[in-house]
């Protein structure tokens, strides 16, 4: 009965291998090289020992254990594995021993291996966080637009997230909504409604209560949401605001033959764009070195677009767009060839075919909310003045700014170069003309204007003001201050601890006083 069971396990064992004559020591090698831990099959066996009479342990037949805990029963009952790149048939032992995670697809997982960071679920003052949010609501066939008390900003900064057609989802309570405000359902299409206004304002008010209120009872997002100046943009920095300017203008300058003309354009009334131009830095054009794309002659339509917020259009699937440009904040697209003249003549500068639009105002085509046409967005809660201005006004003063300290900035170094060191040291006039001991003799310098005429005055003005200090300085150095403030006198107190004297008294009077009395 032994001898049946030891050559039908070594029958097991030999399966898929041709059987080849050898020495019994190659044979009992053979046999550990194939020995099922070496592979995935479900053979539990072990070799027979050499005394026949010793019963032979057998598991019953399994599939791959999908568990730890299958690996360490198969291990307390005294099956024996070998573990990768070890061809000695051994025990197992913890040194050997390399524990994985088993998936349900049969696959290893080292634990070390680092997972891919989801985002977050929770974060009421992240920008970012709420622009990946916003982006969901992007597709025109998952979300159609909304009245401004629901539209999707308001959804996004609840912590919704476009999940499907007209569906909302929660990113921290999962929980799900349908926001449909003037369609229906008919034999599985969605169809536009008739809704009257006062239906409409009903139902505009109820998904206005739901952005809080459909969250579960212990949501983070129902408690606490997104500040409403969350978008507003860092435009008070002039190195940052002028690299990102740089940034969007290379975008469009790459996209030129797409740009519309400078008279399809409609700018906004205090928007000077040749004075922007004349305001920006010398190099801006230039530092660091421009794509080839860039024009040599700076492209006023592509400066105009970038001032107002405008960058060119990227999709993910795709790459860059050449005909659209995007707002990285409010996400909206923008079509450039909808404002573009078909046809101009060139010579008299007249329209032959017009565009499809008749304008393009950039500040216009920003959604309701973008900071870029939303002065309230963009205004700073810690401001003391309350004049609320745009997102692209801001930038337009902050190049201003620039421009102006940059230029008084020159001014100084100018008249540090021209300014003498002695001539706001009040010297002090001797007869015959002489200053400090010397001569006074006319300096005959060249004539300049500007910076050596401010110089002069403010050296006169120096003057004047050191002689004026002077004569009120001498109004105090009197005998009797001097007195008074040799006296000493009590800590905490300004007067004398000793009783006057008719000599302190006398002395005390002011000269005039005395005067009149004799």
């Amino acid at each position: 009965m032994n001898a049946t069971k030891r050559k039908f396990n070594a029958l097991l064992q030999g399966i898929g291998a041709k059987p080849i004559p050898q020495s019994p020591a190659k044979e009992e090698k053979n046999i550990s090289s194939h020995s099922p831990s070496n592979r995935p099959s479900t053979a539990n066996s072990i070799p027979a020992p050499d005394n026949p009479s010793t019963p032979i342990k057998q598991m019953p037949t399994k599939s791959v254990p999908s568990t730890p805990s299958d690996l360490f029963k198969r291990r307390r009952v005294g099956v024996l594995e070998s573990t990768t790149g070890n061809d000695k048939l051994a025990g197992t032992t913890i040194s050997n021993v390399t524990l994985k995670k088993w998936t349900l697809g049969g696959s290893t997982t080292s634990p070390n291996k680092e997972a891919k960071t989801e985002p977050a679920k929770y974060c009421p003052s992240d920008r970012d966080e709420l622009i990946r949010r916003l982006k969901t609501f992007q597709e025109l066939t998952e979300w159609t637009p909304k009245p401004d008390k629901v539209n999707e900003i308001e959804w996004a900064k609840r912590g919704w997230v476009c999940q499907g057609k007209e569906r909302v989802r929660c990113t921290l309570c999962h929980k799900e909504l349908v926001v449909k405000i003037n369609k229906s359902e008919v034999d599985g299409k969605e169809v536009p409604v008739l809704v009257g206004s006062d239906m409409e304002e009903a139902l505009v008010k109820r998904f206005v209560e739901l952005i809080i209120d459909a969250h579960q009872e212990d949501c983070l997002w129902k408690k606490q949401g997104c500040d409403n100046t969350l978008l507003r943009l860092p435009l008070t920095s002039p190195p940052s605001a002028l690299a990102s300017l740089r940034q969007r203008y290379d975008d469009l300058c790459a996209r030129q033959s797409f740009l519309p003309y400078h008279f399809n354009l409609r700018l906004p009334a205090n928007l000077d764009l040749q004075a922007a131009k004349l305001q920006l830095t010398p190099a801006f054009f230039t530092q660091p070195p421009p794509p080839s794309t860039n024009p040599s002659i700076p492209n006023d339509v592509a400066l105009a677009l970038a001032l107002t917020g405008w960058q060119g259009l990227t999709n993910p699937r795709v790459g860059a767009v050449p005909n659209s440009a995007t707002c990285a904040t409010c996400l909206r697209r923008l079509g450039l060839w909808m404002f573009k003249s078909k046809e101009v003549d060139e010579a008299t500068g007249q329209i032959l075919v017009p565009a499809p639009m008749d304008y393009l105002d950039p500040v216009r085509e920003h959604r309701f909310f973008c900071p870029w046409r939303n002065a309230a967005t963009q205004h700073n809660p810690g401001a003391k003045t309350t004049d609320n201005k745009t997102a692209w006004d801001v930038l337009a003063q902050t190049i201003k700014n620039n421009s102006y300290l940059r230029a008084q900035s020159e001014k100084s170094s100018h008249r540090s170069i021209l300014h003498r060191p002695t001539a706001s040291v009040p010297a002090t006039p001797s007869k015959g003309g002489r200053v400090g001991g010397h001569e006074s003799s006319p300096m005959v310098e060249p004539d300049m204007d500007g910076d050596d005429d401010d110089t002069s005055a403010r050296d006169a003005k120096d003057k004047e003001r050191w002689a004026r200090l002077r004569r009120v300085k001498s109004l105090f150095n009197t005998k009797s201050g001097k007195k008074l403030q040799r006296t000493p006198s009590r800590p905490g107190t300004g007067a004398s601890s000793r009783p006057p004297t008719a000599h302190s008294r006398q002395a005390s009077v002011p000269p005039e006083t005395d005067g009149g009395k004799k």
